[in-house]
């Protein structure tokens, strides 16, 4: 990556899990702290709906619902603060015969993490979920 323009990541893995358990760990406060590094993320999950996301009771992140698709996609955007570059983040979802395949769509706008550093903060995000539902 040169540092100009969106750092646009994609990640993707395969779970023998159907779409709607997928679903459910997304928008479970208490399934997402398992996979997003202890942090629970809290919203009602409608387009436009606040999300925050927690550690313990403390607010690390805010942001705001995009596109809710159940059990299809679901996309937010969040801040750790108002001057901090947003991150758009869209899970993707889609059946197969065994299961489920989860993409993962980061946009880090205004950030210029390369594509390791990219790696080694989300592809540790689809393992752990990974682990969540196989272990549901």
């Amino acid at each position: 990556m040169d540092g100009h323009g969106p750092a646009m990541r994609t990640f993707a893995c395969h779970t023998a899990s159907d779409p709607a358990r997928v679903w459910t760990a997304l928008t479970d406060p208490g399934a997402s702290a398992g996979y997003l590094y202890g942090l629970s993320a809290h919203s009602t999950w409608e387009v436009d709906a606040p999300i925050d996301v927690r550690h313990g009771e403390h607010v690390t992140l805010s942001g705001r619902v995009l596109c809710v698709r159940p059990g299809e996609r679901l996309s937010y955007v969040l801040q750790s603060g108002p001057d901090d570059p947003p991150v758009y983040v869209t899970w993707l979802i889609r059946r197969h015969n065994n299961g489920s395949t989860i993409r993962l769509e980061v946009d880090e706008i205004g950030r210029e993490d390369s594509a390791e550093d990219a790696e080694d903060a989300w592809l540790p995000v689809l393992a752990a979920l990974q682990q969540v539902l196989s272990a549901g």
